[in-house]
C-alpha cells in the first residue's frame, strides 16, 4: 500500500470540454492537481490508482466521470494512472469493504487517488436540489478526513447518502477499507467548498 491516500473532486468542470468561458473551476483544479502531485512526489511513486465510482446513469461508452476527471487531474500533475478501481456508486457498505481489502486496490508503488464528492443537495441550485439532511452526512464524511478514521467512513450509510447524492461514498469507502488499521495514519490537509451546492473535497492522508 502507498504511503499516501489523495480525495480529489469528481466535478464535471475540471474537464476541459466543461471549462467555458470562465474557468470556475481554476483554484480548485490547481489544489487537486497539486495534492496528486505532492503525494506521489511524497510516496516516490511511479503512478497512481484511481478509485472511483460508476456514474449514476450511464450514457453512452464512455468511462466513468470520476475516471475520466482523475485522468486528467492525473496528466496535469504529471504521473501515469497505473490502475483504475471502480465501484458501483450506490454499493453496499460490505462491497465497498470486501474490494478495499483485494491487493488491487493498493501497491507499494503507487499513490492511491480517490475521485469522490459529497452530497449534490447542499442548496436549492443543487443538481438533487435542497435537503437539510446533507449538511450532516457531508460532515460525517469531511470530520472522518479530518481525523483520518477509515471506520468513520466505513459507517456512512449507503441509503441515506444515495438518498442525499453522496456520489463519492463508495469509493471513499473502498479506500477506507485498504487505509483501516493502518498505524500512524494523519490527515495532512481537508479542503471543502460547495459553490454550487456539491460539496467538492481536496484531502491528503498519509502513513509515516
Amino acid at each position: 500500500m502507498s504511503q499516501s491516500v489523495v480525495v480529489v473532486p469528481s466535478a464535471p468542470f475540471l474537464l476541459p470540454e466543461y471549462t467555458g468561458r470562465t474557468d470556475a473551476a481554476a483554484d480548485l483544479r490547481a489544489r487537486a492537481v497539486a495534492a496528486v502531485r505532492d503525494a506521489a512526489a511524497a510516496d516516490g511513486a511511479s503512478g497512481v490508482v484511481l478509485v472511483v465510482a460508476t456514474d449514476r446513469e450511464q450514457r453512452g461508452t464512455r468511462p466513468p466521470l470520476g475516471q475520466r476527471v482523475g485522468a486528467h487531474l492525473a496528466a496535469l500533475a504529471g504521473v501515469a494512472v497505473e490502475g483504475v478501481v471502480t465501484v458501483a456508486w450506490d454499493a453496499p457498505a460490505a462491497e465497498c469493504r470486501a474490494l478495499g481489502e483485494q491487493p488491487a486496490v493498493g501497491s507499494a508503488d503507487a499513490t492511491l487517488v480517490v475521485v469522490a464528492d459529497g452530497s449534490a443537495r447542499r442548496g436549492e441550485k443543487a443538481p438533487g436540489h435542497l435537503d437539510e439532511r446533507a449538511f450532516a452526512v457531508d460532515e460525517a464524511l469531511l470530520g472522518a478526513l479530518r481525523a483520518a478514521d477509515p471506520e468513520g467512513l466505513l459507517a456512512l450509510d449507503p441509503v441515506l447518502c444515495a438518498d442525499l447524492l453522496v456520489h463519492g461514498r463508495a469509493p471513499l469507502q473502498v479506500a477506507a477499507a485498504a487505509l483501516a488499521g493502518r498505524p500512524g495514519l494523519a490527515a495532512l490537509d481537508v479542503h471543502a467548498e460547495d459553490p454550487f451546492g456539491v460539496l467538492h473535497v481536496v484531502a491528503t492522508l498519509a502513513a509515516p
